[in-house]
C-alpha cells in the first residue's frame, strides 16, 4: 500500500512540474510597445494620424514605421548597448496661446553624437524626421549648441528623445 502511494505521489509531482513546465514556455515574450511623437512629446500608441512612428521591445533595436501594416523586424541589440530614437522637429504652434502641438519634421538633417565632449559619430534624420542610433551604454550628447540634448543610455534600453531644432511661430 505504502509503495502504491508513493508511485501516486511521484506521478503527481511530476505531472505537476510538467504542466508548470508547459505553462512558463507559452509566457508571451515582451511585447512591442508603440510611440507617436504628438508635437510635444511621445505618446504611447501608434499614431492617430497615419504619421510614422516608433516601436520598442527590450534589448531589440528600434523599429520606425510610417504604417499599421509595416512588419516588425527583430534585431537584436549588440551585447553592452542600448539605443535613442527619437524626431528632430520645428515647432509651429504653440507658444503663449497653447494652440497644440504644430510641427515640421526636420528631413535628412545630420545629428551630432558626441560623449564628454567629443564627437563620436554623425547620424542623420530620414524623410520623416526620425532617426535611430544604437550605442554603448553611457551619456551622450545629440544635436548642437542650444539644441542638444543629453541622454543616458542603458544596456538593452531604447530612449525616446524629441529633439527640437527651432520654433517657428504666429501668435
Amino acid at each position: 500500500m505504502i509503495r502504491i502511494l508513493s508511485l501516486f505521489l511521484a506521478l503527481l509531482l511530476c505531472a505537476a512540474s510538467a504542466a508548470t513546465a508547459l505553462a512558463a514556455a507559452k509566457r508571451p515574450a515582451d511585447p512591442w510597445i508603440y510611440y507617436h511623437f504628438d508635437g510635444i512629446g511621445f505618446k504611447p500608441g501608434p499614431s492617430p494620424d497615419n504619421k510614422p512612428y516608433v516601436a520598442i521591445r527590450e534589448r531589440l533595436r528600434p523599429v520606425l514605421l510610417t504604417s499599421q501594416t509595416a512588419p516588425l523586424e527583430s534585431i537584436a541589440l549588440p551585447e553592452g548597448s542600448g539605443a535613442i530614437s527619437g524626431i528632430c522637429y520645428i515647432q509651429s504652434a504653440g507658444g503663449k496661446l497653447g494652440s497644440g502641438g504644430g510641427y515640421d519634421p526636420c528631413p535628412r538633417q545630420p545629428l551630432l553624437i558626441s560623449s564628454g565632449g567629443r564627437q563620436l559619430v554623425t547620424a542623420q534624420t530620414d524623410e520623416n524626421g526620425y532617426f535611430v542610433v544604437v550605442l554603448p551604454a553611457g551619456t551622450y550628447a545629440i544635436g548642437s549648441g542650444p539644441f542638444a540634448a543629453e541622454i543616458p543610455v542603458e544596456r538593452g534600453i531604447t530612449s525616446l528623445v524629441p529633439l527640437r531644432a527651432g520654433k517657428r511661430m504666429v501668435d
